[in-house]
């Protein structure tokens, strides 16, 4: 059996400090699976992008690169990081990054059930969890629950399912406001048949995204946001930039008060 580059490690990073105590009741969200950074420009992209968001949410994002400053220095988001793995060439380690002004209350990531093909590498889930507060009421809320996923690829419908099936299992049990976004791999029917079933059984939203397919992407959309008690007030899918091969997603979404 050929041997793999790459290592699992599926473990968590915490890097930088947050600004802000509390949340809401306006929360500005950017969306964005970054290539593992390798496009030319993409550093001066993200800083633009990110410097008036509340949450930022990364699939492809890198640790023990060139670009760790940039986190670990942050005084504006705490960055927390499920690494899923290392490629053992470069020591670079690879999985999903949370960014958010406010510190986070709980945190959990898991490492799908199954590995993809080639690099039997896993995918990640990390689930986030916010204070937050409705200016409208002067009260505070229960918590806003966040998951940044990147679904397994290249694998058998069923496979896919039992991935999706443990991500949805994290948000059952949670009351208050949900986030539910990333890179799903929904290039075919099925996969997002099944993806739809599962966010219509929970009661969340799609937010309605305008944007170009690609052709890498099999003309299909596989990067999305699902929300429950939030309105969504502007979307804006940044088509104009081109430093990862998916456009960044911006979001402006607002607490709809439980009382």
């Amino acid at each position: 059996m050929m041997k793999s580059r790459y290592r699992k490690i599926e473990s968590l990073k915490i890097m930088g400090s947050a600004s802000k105590a509390v949340m809401g009741p306006n929360i500005d969200v950017l969306l964005w699976n970054i290539f593992k950074c390798r496009k030319e420009g993409w550093q001066e992209d993200f800083l633009s992008l990110i410097h008036d968001k509340d949450l930022v949410l990364l699939q492809e994002a890198v640790f023990n690169s060139p670009f760790d400053l940039l986190f670990s220095q942050s005084t504006q988001h705490q960055w927390i990081m499920a690494r899923s793995f290392k490629n053992l060439q470069t020591s670079v380690e690879t999985g999903i990054k949370t960014g958010s002004s406010v510190t986070a209350n709980r945190y959990f990531c898991s490492a799908s059930p199954y590995s993809e093909p080639i690099t039997r590498t896993k995918k990640m889930l990390l689930a986030t969890e916010y204070p937050i507060i409705n200016v409208d009421t002067s009260c505070t809320e229960s918590p806003l629950l966040v998951v940044n996923t990147h679904i397994i690829n290249f694998v058998s419908l069923k496979k896919f399912r039992t991935h999706l099936d443990q991500v949805f299992q994290v948000l059952r049990n949670h009351s208050g406001p949900i986030i539910l976004a990333g890179d799903f791999n929904t290039w075919n029917r099925k996969r997002l048949a099944y993806f739809n079933e599962l966010a219509m059984s929970l009661l969340l939203e799609e937010v309605k995204l305008v944007r170009q397919p690609r052709l890498s992407h099999f003309f299909k959309h596989l990067d999305h946001v699902y929300c429950r008690g939030l309105d969504v007030v502007d979307v804006h899918v940044h088509s104009d930039i081109h430093s990862s091969d998916h456009f960044p997603i911006s979001l402006s979404l607002k607490i709809v008060s439980s009382r």
